[in-house]
């Protein structure tokens, strides 16, 4: 009788003893994928929670002249924290919007669980009350928009293919996803790319971005802005992070062009942007398009290039447009093909440009053009920027 009973001791420790080491096995793994979660995605350890006494310190009580932008979201001023040298932009919400809480709320979850060089970066924040306010690094040069068409310093060819590659990257970041979040940013536009000091290009305003486990697509309201919207977005309300290539096409465009995705005080058939250069390419005429400002200054094969890319980001249907990644080395090759100096190569300007239609056809697809759902006046220019794509359906 001793022998069943040792035989059944011993089977009964063995199985005791397998269930342990699988236990602590399972716990390791799962503290290993905790800490590398942990490690791209800390929480408000991140950034610091300031008071309203500490905001009003840095911006001399919200002195008007210390205003840098203007906007809907509210007011940025340029101030100083703990009387230190180096500045920063303090972003007071307005008070009282349900909608600015969320947009808030989303801003201080987004960037306190995802840092990289081509996104701002969020130093704190104050929830006091009525008062919702963030504070970021200071962006010294402004937005991109600035120095494309407003009141800032003109850029060279080669420093905007740059901003829009760095621009790129940090999109591809917030696609690829850290950890298990990958994020769809829902409103690129050039004006959310902010210049640091030393140009570098930095994404923000991530108020309307949507989080999510690596996830396709999210079916949600539309938002945006007008000029930049994805119009399959737009009819389906099937978000996608080919959504945010779309508006990148757009920016890209900007780059190009120097001009602004809607231009009222133009001739009708150059009002939309999109549709215009589009049309141009087609005609074999997209040279006409191109940004006075940089005449001589654009090599042909990486004018052709860079075309190629943003017309790829526009095409009508998001499963025809590349990924971030995609485009990321796509103006990484274009911006090589600027800064090559090949052996009796010359820049040639715009006249010359025209006899090197080097064009791959595949993206002469037909026009699409952008949208938003902001007022009554923004709804009428939407039913007639979407007018040519009255036959698509929903996904």
């Amino acid at each position: 009788m001793r022998i069943p009973v040792i035989a059944s001791l011993v089977t009964a420790s063995s199985l005791l003893l397998s269930f342990v080491i699988g236990f602590i096995i399972f716990r390791c793994v799962k503290r290993v994928n905790s800490k590398r979660d942990s490690n791209s995605e800390s929480s408000s350890t991140r950034c610091r929670e300031f008071s309203l006494a500490e905001i009003r310190a840095a911006t001399n009580n919200f002195d008007d002249r210390l205003i840098v932008g203007r906007g809907g979201f509210g007011n940025v001023y340029k101030g100083h924290i703990d009387r230190s040298h180096k500045p920063v932009a303090i972003k007071r919400l307005k008070p009282g919007s349900d909608q600015g809480a969320h947009e808030f709320q989303t801003e201080i979850r987004m960037l306190s669980r995802f840092r990289h060089v081509h996104l701002v970066s969020l130093i704190g924040y104050c929830n006091d009350g009525r008062e919702m306010i963030l504070v970021y690094d200071f962006m010294a040069r402004g937005t991109f928009r600035d120095h494309l068409y407003g009141s800032g310093e003109a850029l060279s060819w080669e420093r905007r293919l740059k901003i829009c590659l760095e621009a790129a990257r940090g999109l591809d970041f917030l696609h690829a996803g850290v950890g298990r979040q990958s994020v769809i940013h829902r409103d690129v536009k050039s004006t959310n790319i902010l210049l640091d000091e030393n140009w570098v290009a930095k994404v923000s305003d991530f108020g309307l971005s949507k989080v999510g486990s690596n996830a396709s697509h999210v079916t949600t309201d539309v938002k945006g802005s007008v000029g930049y919207l994805d119009p399959e977005y737009y009819m389906s309300l099937w978000l996608t992070q080919k959504s945010d290539v779309y508006s990148f096409g757009v920016i890209l465009l900007e780059a190009l062009c120097g001009r602004a995705p809607i231009v009222s005080r133009v001739e009708k058939d150059q009002e939309f942007l999109v549709s215009w250069v589009k049309r141009c390419f087609n005609d074999g005429n997209v040279h006409e398009t191109v940004d006075p400002v940089l005449k001589g200054s654009m090599r042909p094969k990486c004018l052709n290039k860079f075309v190629e890319i943003a017309l790829s980001c526009l095409n009508d249907h998001g499963k025809d447009r590349p990924l971030m990644r995609d485009v990321v080395k796509g103006l990484e090759y274009a911006l090589n093909l600027q800064r090559r100096l090949a052996q009796g190569e010359r820049e040639i300007g715009l006249t010359q440009m025209e006899r090197h239609g080097e064009f791959d056809d595949k993206f002469a697809s037909s026009s699409s053009k952008a949208t938003t759902t902001c007022s009554e006046e923004e709804q009428a220019l939407v039913h007639v920027m979407f007018s040519d794509l009255g036959n698509q359906r929903p996904r």
